[in-house]
């Protein structure tokens, strides 16, 4: 055996203890040595894109093993073109490595054409960051432009309505704009089970797992429906593997965080882990207002700023509930072919929408006044009147704060039932209050207190 041979076998030997059986397949097996000349070996790799995992991972492993055997520190060149090797001694070796490749990239045309199901209308540039919602939008950016190389996979979890799907989305609209051939996989889990379920009737796993495993990036939304269904969640499991040891891209939604994935089995919930991990919150107001700005503008109506600050106040919880509320204005203001949408309009239009939510109960004003007048020890007729001592102003400003955000009344309206009082009191009053509540852990005592009183 030659002294090249010793060390070839002495690298193989280090990477099959070093690293997991199917990584080594995957990198080494196909690999050859097709030179060894002075200090400097020469490494053919049948797929270009393997380089960067070589000179990450094996580069160490094979320059022990040079030093083992040569006593000396090797320099490392790489081979991914037959043609461009000249090398006599190792003609044979690399002929064999040129058939492999050459059959590994007959096999990848051979593979049936996927759908995206990307939404197109979902993309970064429409996306509104806020400070719920940074760090997520900023890993979805890493993750399209360096698939399967930063967090991989990207697990985003949070509430229904927040933006999870349409970061989804918006990755892969990136990576199919940066290259058209990429192949992509959109789907929620519930259309994965289904997939899988009629591959299975059909006696046809072979195509699914074609399908799911030669994928540059899989993108699931709502990854917690897999839960107690053992036998996708086997499936899902092996195609994981599959993409993860190819570093394709893995990006997961779900509504809870990993660690509270019940009913999941825990080698699952270990690999939603291995990268990165990002939660969305409900938007705060600012962005709240920044969303419906975005999405105003796909009307032909005029929203005015109190309008917008209105709706903002109204729904807090998630966006859907902004999408709402708009499709009922627009449904009122083209029965009526209005041209501007002011708060009164608006507050008509969602109406039926609040009522419909117990959480929003229809509360009248005089209520709120009198518990809020109880709690601070403030008459009604002072809450309506013109008094500016501290204490009153405060109670008047929280019972304002209030009526805006458990009643569905206008500005104007809720202005006048404090001695009629402009909106833009009202406004600068809930702004004052809700500022001071980001502060002030007891006023969000004192507010809760009252609120369990109205209600």
């Amino acid at each position: 055996m030659s002294q090249e041979q010793v060390f070839w076998n002495r690298f193989i030997e280090l990477a099959h203890t070093t690293f997991k059986q199917s990584i080594y397949d995957f990198y080494v097996a196909d690999a050859r040595l097709l030179e060894l000349e002075g200090n400097q070996v020469t490494i053919f790799l049948n797929r270009p894109f393997k380089k960067d995992f070589w000179v990450k991972n094996f580069e160490e492993l094979l320059r022990a093993a040079g030093f083992e055997i040569y006593g000396e520190l090797l320099t490392i060149q790489y081979q991914v073109s037959e043609n461009n090797y000249q090398s006599s001694s190792s003609q044979s070796q690399v002929n064999t490595v040129a058939e492999k490749e050459n059959n590994t990239v007959n096999q990848q045309n051979y593979l049936q054409p996927v759908r995206s199901d990307i939404k197109s209308q979902y993309t970064f540039t429409n996306f509104v960051q806020g400070d719920n919602n940074q760090f997520a939008k900023a890993a979805a950016l890493a993750v399209s432009d360096n698939l399967g190389e930063l967090y991989n996979p990207l697990f985003i979890f949070g509430g229904p309505g927040l933006g999870k799907t349409h970061l989804l989305n918006a990755i892969g609209n990136k990576v199919l704009a940066d290259n058209p051939q990429a192949r992509i996989k959109y789907v929620s889990s519930e259309t994965f089970i289904n997939e899988f379920l009629e591959h299975l009737r059909l006696n046809d796993m072979e195509t699914f797992k074609k399908t799911y495993r030669n994928l540059d990036l899989l993108l699931i939304d709502d990854i917690q429906s897999l839960r107690n269904k053992a036998s996708t969640q086997e499936e899902f499991f092996h195609t994981f593997n599959a993409l993860h040891e190819k570093n394709k891209q893995i990006v997961l939604t779900s509504d809870r965080n990993p660690d509270y994935l019940d009913n999941l089995e825990e080698r699952l919930v270990t690999r939603f882990k291995w990268g990165l991990t990002s939660e969305i919150t409900p938007p705060d107001f600012e962005t709240r207002i920044a969303i419906l700005r975005n999405k105003c503008e796909n009307y032909p109506y005029e929203f005015t700023d109190d309008t917008l600050s209105y709706l903002a106040g109204q729904f807090d919880s998630n966006v859907r509930d902004l999408e709402g509320a708009l499709k009922d204005i627009n449904l009122l203001a083209t029965m009526r072919q209005l041209s501007e949408i002011t708060v009164d309009v608006a507050a008509e239009a969602i109406r039926s929408r609040k009522q419909t939510n117990p959480q929003n109960q229809v509360i009248p004003i005089e209520r709120i006044q009198s518990e809020v007048g109880n709690f601070y020890g403030v008459s009604l007729k002072e809450l309506k009147g013109a008094k500016r001592v501290q204490h009153i102003v405060h109670a008047r400003q929280v019972a304002m704060y209030l009526a805006r955000e458990l009643t569905d009344n206008s500005l104007p309206k809720i202005g006048k039932e404090f001695g009629n009082r402009d909106h833009t009191t009202v406004m600068h009053a809930y702004n004052k209050i809700k500022t001071m509540l980001a502060e002030d852990d007891n006023l969000e005592i004192e507010l809760t207190t009252i609120k369990n009183k109205i209600r």
